[in-house]
């Protein structure tokens, strides 16, 4: 039997709001993907690991954050062939708003919605965040 290779990796992003605000995180300047941008935490899973686990893993390693209430958002893609990458976001919150950035990370912000036109986001994630401001789901 033929062996099928497997060419999708599955990344993670999560928005955390907190009292109204979002945190954002600004890639690195020789990042491989968007550096110098505003993001939010998230990155690739790891072999064996639920989606749960990775986006739990992946907020801790670049924000040093815990997050409560997560709900699932949207789905996107990114990439082709063997680059290509299958997407899952998320909405949560966090007990504090302390950061604690990665070396991935150089500033970390916790914006408000009206802030969103001062910062360069991927043009993808900033279409997202505006979805969830304009449904007023960062309040609740």
């Amino acid at each position: 039997m033929e062996t099928i290779r497997l060419t999708h990796a599955i990344a993670v992003k999560v928005q955390i709001w907190r009292e109204g605000k979002l945190l954002i995180i600004k890639r690195a300047p020789d990042d491989d993907y968007y550096p110098g941008f505003w993001d939010v935490p998230g990155g690739s899973l790891h072999a064996g690991e639920t989606v749960d686990q990775g986006l739990r893993r992946e907020t801790e390693e670049e924000a040093g954050l815990s997050l409560s209430r997560i709900r699932p958002l949207t789905t996107w893609s990114h990439g082709e062939g063997e680059m290509f990458e299958i997407g899952l976001s998320f909405l949560a919150t966090s007990e504090t708003d302390i950061v604690t950035l990665s070396e991935e990370h150089t500033e970390a912000v916790w914006m408000a919605p009206e802030q969103i036109s001062d910062y360069e986001f991927p043009p993808n994630l900033a279409k997202e965040i505006n979805w969830v401001i304009s449904k007023d789901w960062h309040h609740k």
